[in-house]
């Protein structure tokens, strides 16, 4: 085959291939939900976390009723305890200390749709008595966190939220983002009625769909096949 000619195979090959590496399908990764046309398997890692909650991340299926439900194998952090040291590094957790991993990733299954959830407790003690007390819950999905007869935005895509205490006023502007692209922070608002601090950073994870293995392969591959055209250009030009 001439070489030339090679040369441009190779090229149109990894082309091909650098198409199937975009995703192959339309999605859904939002204040408006999750969802997916192929099952697809999204990696989340534990960024931060400070509150003075004591929290759980988990997934949820939206099902077909409008009603939540936990998804099998769907805890994905969770705190162990409210913070490591409480108040003294304004209620942080750290990844190992107070917050732990469960699950890093989860399967989406195509067509169903998913949310979010950042569920968490309180503990108060009072007269010397300790007690838990249930702090709700609060949903990437903004419909499910009704304030009054509206749905509120706890979730940030894209953004790690405002310093500490400072409203996140730009949250709007973090609806959704493309989990295909790379990692996509995806920033937690705790408190889902009107007096919480709005800053947007009490629970943070970024989350990344995975590649096929075909994918991986076919990019190792290609990236092969434009190496070997280089030096077999190389060896033709010092041929002649």
């Amino acid at each position: 085959m001439n070489k030339l000619l090679a040369i441009s195979v190779t090229a149109a090959t990894l082309t091909s291939l650098l198409g199937m590496a975009k995703p192959a399908s339309a999605f859904t990764f939002g204040t408006e939900g999750m969802s997916f046309n192929n099952t697809q398997q999204v990696r989340f890692n534990f960024t931060s976390s400070n509150n003075a909650f004591q929290s759980t991340l988990k997934v949820f299926e939206v099902l077909s009723t409008g009603q939540l439900q936990e998804a099998t194998n769907g805890v994905l952090y969770e705190e162990v305890k409210a913070s490591d040291n409480g108040p003294r590094n304004g209620f942080q957790s750290t990844l190992g200390n107070a917050a732990q991993q469960v699950n890093d990733t989860f399967t989406f299954l195509a067509g169903r749709v998913y949310t979010l959830g950042l569920v968490s407790t309180f503990t108060r003690t009072k007269a010397g008595t300790v007690s838990t007390i249930d702090a709700g819950a609060v949903y990437s999905t903004s419909r499910f966190n009704l304030n009054g007869s509206m749905g509120k935005q706890r979730a940030a895509f894209g953004s790690t939220g405002a310093p500490e205490g400072q409203a996140f006023n730009a949250a709007s502007s973090f609806q959704s983002a493309n989990p295909f692209d790379g990692p996509v922070a995806i920033a937690f608002e705790d408190i889902k009625w009107g007096n919480g601090d709005n800053d947007f950073n009490d629970f943070v994870v970024s989350a990344q769909a995975v590649p096929e293995p075909l994918t991986m392969g076919g990019l190792a591959l290609g990236a092969a096949g434009l190496a070997a055209a280089r030096r077999s250009r190389k060896r033709h030009t010092t041929q002649a």
